[in-house]
């Protein structure tokens, strides 16, 4: 029975429908476990403030706490995992369940499922950050390499400083991805459809039950976040994305036949199927892909969204389909980061080799103008010396290290993790203790 049997629509469907709901219903089995969290949260309170029969809240609660954790397959004919679980929440409990979902609308329950679920998947991508910075501190590789500005050599810098710059991308990128996580922890459940919720339930209790806030007031505005919430996350994901093509662009490039000052490490790479002399940097290029995806998910977003009036609309689910699979596929092609970069070797021979004389031109002009105290003319005879074919005196640089250990990364992860963890399993005793109490 699907959730909406008895209203006023038809209960009919067809072939075409069914194909556009089959993608939601696959997608939807990551939301499996939130969907029973919140909904036990929701019949705790119906339960402890005494609405409805608490005899059948209690069987609510015990099947709901009997299917926390296990696995199963979802019915495509109950259209989505809300349909599902009350489906078999009803069949075991011989229709107990009956008010299991009372007065609660599928927007508010997707749009909580959804929170967990980026919650939880966004501090995976943190300790992934955490483990890859680790690996990357224990490289103590050094020497000069080339710094290039529009594909030119400009100035020296060290390898070191070199590594301190991606460090400091994955710090960068962490702070905003830690900032969504914040976001997400305000609990939906409560603005109904968007207009509110005819609920008697206390939701700031339901949401303190699962460690999460309940701080927003006005439904309508609550609702927005549903969307937004999309926009935040992707727009740090895409961030994160973005800067490690970057930095995948230089490896490429590094690595290549004409430099070969760097070396990528086995499993990272693939022989061509045709040149046997080939080392090609796949891992990388494809990643690159994988950036220019998160792009156009966030074009998704944003062409789903625009011009919409302020109420659900259900081709969000969409959203949610594309979403969802790519960030679950994205944690494990970040998972092969920290072997990247603890495989990555720096070769300073063959980067001294490609040092350009021009490369200590502003070092040059510094010299000179210690002497001249005159900028335009102390860069001029640096040119002219340049153009006349004279040796520049070398310089090495110093090196530029922001971060010498990141405890202050776990720190935040073992907390995030914790909070998380802690507010759960104290919830889920909870239930454990109404259920034996009352057996």
């Amino acid at each position: 029975m699907k959730i909406w049997s008895g209203s006023a629509s038809p209960e009919a469907g067809n072939e075409a429908y069914r194909i556009m709901l089959k993608k939601d219903i696959a997608v939807d089995r990551y939301l499996i476990p939130y969907e029973i969290l919140s909904l036990m949260a929701y019949n705790l309170n119906i339960y402890r403030n005494g609405i409805g029969k608490k005899e059948d809240t209690l069987k609510t609660l015990k099947e709901l706490y009997s299917l926390y954790g296990r696995e199963f397959n979802l019915d495509p004919e109950l259209e989505d995992v809300h349909g599902n679980i009350e489906h078999m929440a009803m069949e075991e409990t011989d229709g107990k369940a009956k008010n299991m979902r009372m007065f609660l609308s599928r927007n508010e329950q997707v749009h909580t499922d959804v929170n967990f679920f980026l919650a939880d998947t966004l501090i995976d991508y943190e300790k992934i950050i955490y483990s890859t910075l680790q690996e990357i501190n224990k490289n103590k590789q050094n020497g000069i390499m080339p710094g290039y500005t529009h594909y030119r050599q400009g100035m020296p810098v060290t390898f070191q400083t070199y590594l301190d710059f991606i460090k400091n991308i994955f710090v960068y990128n962490f702070d905003k991805i830690n900032n969504a996580i914040g976001e997400l922890k305000e609990l939906p459940l409560g603005y109904g459809s968007g207009f509110g919720s005819m609920s008697d339930v206390d939701f700031t209790e339901v949401a303190s039950y699962l460690g999460m806030n309940k701080n927003i007031k006005n439904p309508l505005f609550s609702f927005m976040l549903y969307p937004d919430n999309y926009i935040m996350v992707m727009s740090a994901i895409n961030s994160f994305l973005i800067d490690i093509s970057r930095i995948f662009q230089d490896m490429i490039i590094f690595s290549g036949d004409e430099m070969k000052i760097l070396e990528l490490p086995p499993g990272y790479v693939t022989g061509s199927s045709l040149m046997p002399n080939k080392v090609n940097p796949d891992f990388m290029e494809i990643f690159q892909g994988y950036a220019a995806k998160s792009i156009s998910i966030m074009n998704l977003l944003y062409s789903g969204i625009i011009n919409k009036t302020t109420g659900y609309h259900r081709d969000f689910q969409v959203l949610k389909d594309e979403i969802i699979p790519f960030m679950v596929e994205l944690k494990s092609i970040l998972g092969g980061f920290p072997e990247l970069f603890s495989g990555i070797k720096f070769n300073s021979g063959a980067s001294e080799k490609i040092l350009g004389n021009s490369i200590y031109a502003t070092y040059n002009s510094k010299l000179n103008f210690n002497s001249t105290a005159n900028w335009k003319e102390s860069y001029r005879m640096v040119g002219d010396m340049i153009k006349s074919g004279k040796g520049l005196k070398p310089y090495t640089p110093a090196d530029v290290i922001t971060y010498n250990d990141f405890n202050f990364i776990k720190q935040v992860v073992d907390e995030n993790t914790s909070y998380l963890d802690n507010s759960r399993n104290r919830f889920l005793d909870t239930i454990k203790d109404i259920i034996r109490n009352t057996a």
